[in-house]
């Protein structure tokens, strides 16, 4: 399945304010430029380890955002953040699996902002990899990525 997008024509919720716009509402322009105080985001936790934006004739459609704590021998967790698309429900995919091991975990369905979180745990000494997968809000354009043996530990 990795292999198999790029882009694709023809085809296939979560509503919530992006961050950067609540904490603009609160706190004014300089508090929204000011490096972030806490770790992880969108229901993950730790620190942020690896990004990547999934594009489509060179525009940003969404953005993956892998975080990596030291809990439970390790945890990664992934979210997609929807940026084009943002407040229209449409279908978003992402998933997380641990190299060397079976058992990918994923989630999907028609989101507004994002898509997960999706943990894995034991991922001390392990790298992961992840798809990515969003649709146009009416389903005619496709895209996806793969991130391939990422946030090795």
């Amino acid at each position: 399945m990795r292999n198999i997008f790029r882009f694709q024509a023809k085809g296939m919720k979560r509503s919530l304010i992006s961050l950067g716009a609540a904490v603009m509402a609160v706190g004014g322009a300089n508090l929204a430029l000011a490096p972030s105080a806490f770790a992880g985001g969108y229901g993950c936790s730790g620190s942020l380890v690896h990004t990547q934006n999934l594009l489509v004739s060179g525009k940003v459609w969404s953005t993956g955002y892998i975080y990596y704590s030291t809990a439970n021998g390790g945890t990664n967790c992934i979210v997609l953040v929807a940026k084009k698309y943002a407040g229209a429900p449409h279908y978003m995919y992402v998933s997380l699996s641990v190299d060397g091991r079976s058992g990918t975990k994923k989630d999907e369905g028609r989101f507004s902002s994002y898509a997960g979180p999706v943990t894995q745990t034991n991922t001390n000494g392990h790298c992961v990899s992840s798809t990515l997968w969003e649709n146009s809000p009416n389903d005619e354009i496709q895209a996806g990525w793969p991130i391939d043996h990422v946030a090795c530990g």
